[in-house]
């Protein structure tokens, strides 16, 4: 989430919620929709799914970010088209020896170890090293920024740029639950 759309922190009950109170965030979520997918009436499906969760959410309970709120919705629901479009490569029906579970989880485990490696190794230098100082380092977006002498809002947006790129390059590995 950038820190654009974090900055919405106006709380909405739900009995407030009703079709014009997100009317004002939907060109704003149509571009962000946009900038993401090519098909304009996906555009549109994702569009109008995103507000149809967040008045369902709305209707539940107390939104205190709702344009945040939204924008991650629709960023969830982009995600999940585009994992759901990768396409799949069926195993072939062959006879092999058997596999021990602890084995075949070393070896997937290996496996997943040395795409994320060289996944990590396609990014710039600057991206995978913010990346690896958030996860991998747990370290907090304001001290990234402080330590390499960049925004917080540029932190962020490496952030996007790793994960997107790996999104891409790993999501398959998760479908098979590795």
């Amino acid at each position: 989430m950038t820190q654009q759309h974090a900055t919405d922190a106006t709380a909405i009950p739900p009995e407030a919620w009703d079709e014009e109170a997100f009317a004002s965030y939907r060109a704003a979520l149509r571009a962000f929709v946009a900038r993401r997918v090519r098909d304009p009436h996906e555009v549109e499906d994702l569009v109008q799914e995103a507000c149809a969760r967040l008045m369902t959410s709305a209707q539940q309970r107390t939104l205190e970010a709702p344009q945040a709120y939204l924008f991650r919705i629709a960023a969830n629901l982009i995600a999940d088209r585009h994992r759901r479009a990768m396409p799949t490569v069926p195993l072939a029906e062959e006879h092999h020896p058997a596999v021990y579970p602890d084995q075949e989880e070393r070896r997937r485990a290996a496996d997943v170890r040395a795409a994320l490696t060289a996944a990590l190794a396609e990014l710039s230098p600057r991206v995978r090293e913010v990346f690896v100082l958030r996860r991998f380092d747990e370290r907090h977006t304001g001290e990234i920024a402080r330590e390499l002498g960049i925004s917080p809002r540029m932190v962020q947006k490496h952030l996007t740029t790793a994960t997107l790129h790996l999104y891409r390059r790993l999501g398959h590995l998760m479908d098979r639950g590795a």
